[in-house]
């Protein structure tokens, strides 16, 4: 305890607390989030009954802290095999720091279209199209990663890791990033910790699917993957797991 009858916060409930929001009703409605964690997923009702206020007030202050960069929300559909959708789940909301990243500047800025190369190498869907349309996207990709924009949160609004059958590939792609604000707003974790989320990632070498926070593409941390890495020199860096 901290004071008279006061609790020590830490982590995502010391930020929210410490945060200027629009009004003191979106105060209360971002520190009860924050109770959830950095990142999870809530019923309007629940966050309602946490933040101590009516469901209607809860869903008229929600849009006001989405508006301030305090909080991202994204629907979760509950999806049947073949694809169709017949309900969703609670929201997935994410803590966000309302200071958008810089953007590149000399070397990194020049940098960029080899980058973004290596980013549409690893969209598994965006394949069998024209030079011209690559080059188009390319400076797309580009144009996102001298505005800030992160590799991982691109490949995420890309739907890199899915394996779908677009018609036009080159298309689609521009449709998925017109989808996203000019500018990245940082997570508030990673700007108050320092340290960014748990990602899925791709194995380099046996393509299974794990969690991790390194950069770059790491290996999966299997024996056969580590010897694999030493035998070769990666396009992209390699980050080997104890």
């Amino acid at each position: 305890m901290s004071g008279i009858g006061q609790p020590l916060l830490t982590g995502a409930q010391e930020w929210a607390t410490n945060i200027v929001t629009p009004d003191p009703t979106c105060a209360r409605c971002l520190v009860a989030l924050a109770g959830i964690g950095w990142e999870g997923q809530i019923k309007m009702e629940d966050l309602a009954k946490a933040a101590g206020v009516s469901l209607r007030t809860a869903e008229r202050h929600r849009p006001h802290l989405v508006n301030a960069d305090l909080v991202a929300f994204a629907p979760v559909p509950v999806q049947t095999h073949d694809g169709k959708t017949y309900g969703r789940r609670p929201d997935r909301f994410t803590l966000m720091s309302a200071i958008p990243a810089p953007r590149l500047e000399g070397a990194a800025w020049e940098a960029a279209p080899a980058r973004a190369e290596a980013i549409l190498d690893r969209v598994r869907w965006f394949v069998n199209v024209e030079p011209e349309e690559r080059a188009l996207a390319v400076r797309s990709v580009a144009w996102c990663l001298r505005n800030g924009w992160p590799e991982e949160p691109l490949l995420k609004a890309l739907d890199a890791s899915l394996n779908r059958r677009a018609y036009r590939p080159g298309g689609y792609l521009s449709k998925l990033l017109r989808k996203l604000p000019t500018e990245y707003i940082v997570p508030a974790r990673e700007m108050h910790t320092g340290r960014s989320a748990p990602r899925v990632v791709d194995c380099p070498v046996c393509r299974n699917a794990f969690r991790t926070t390194l950069p770059g593409t790491p290996l999966c941390g299997g024996g056969f993957c580590h010897e694999a890495g030493r035998g070769s020199a990666p396009a992209a860096p390699v980050f080997k797991i104890a």
